[in-house]
């Protein structure tokens, strides 16, 4: 790279430093914040649990509650439940699967009322940094639970308590409550192709 052109780059980087510095200097608030991760795309639920192992890397608390899924073992999960680390994570699953399999309304909004009793009280618990609602979406597209009900209960969380929520087809009311929305696009996908669920992969 000649010395013109070096020049230059070094300069667009400290006009790039200025526009960053100056946006963490703005941000100067501290407090819990809501992420919505939603979309088509594979990488919701892995995404949230990163997020999860990253705060107890940072020794924080933290509750998931699991809609939806539970039927089958995840590699999230398994970890879960294996690293001591892990020890400071409350933990619930729905345990019903899909509900295009169960095919049982009563019984799934049964469940569904368990799990969000359960999710309720991690919302209400101060020594919880970080709250985990995993295809909570599902729960409010089909009905089972109230979406009032719970973007209230959300919105009335300790003040330093994060709430991660994921899943498909979020309603509007979770999109506006959230400080941080990231849609995960379904562009190509091996299970299109005919290529099988992987353990450790897919699950």
């Amino acid at each position: 790279m000649d010395e013109d052109r070096k020049q230059s780059h070094n300069e667009r980087m400290q006009r790039k430093k200025e526009v960053v510095d100056a946006a963490i200097g703005r941000a100067q608030e501290e407090r819990g914040i809501v992420i919505l991760i939603t979309g088509n795309g594979k990488g919701k639920t892995t995404s949230a649990f990163g997020t999860l192992y990253r705060a107890l890397g940072h020794g924080q608390r933290a509750g998931v509650v699991q809609f939806i899924k539970g039927t089958q073992a995840t590699g999230e999960v398994i970890f879960l439940q294996q690293h001591p680390a892990t020890a400071a994570v409350q933990y619930h699953a729905m345990a019903t699967g899909f509900t295009w399999n169960t095919q049982n309304w009563e019984a799934d909004k049964r469940a569904a009322d368990e799990a969000w009793a359960h999710a309720r009280r991690m919302l209400a618990d101060p020594a919880l940094n970080l709250v985990l609602l995993d295809e909570l979406t599902y729960m409010l597209k089909y009905n089972y639970l109230d979406t009032a009900e719970v973007v209230a209960a959300i919105r009335a969380r300790p003040a330093m308590q994060t709430v991660l929520v994921t899943g498909r087809a979020a309603k509007p009311e979770l999109a506006e409550l959230a400080d941080t929305v990231s849609e995960i696009a379904d562009r190509k996908h091996a299970f299109r192709a005919g290529v099988k669920a992987q353990a450790g992969i897919d699950f």
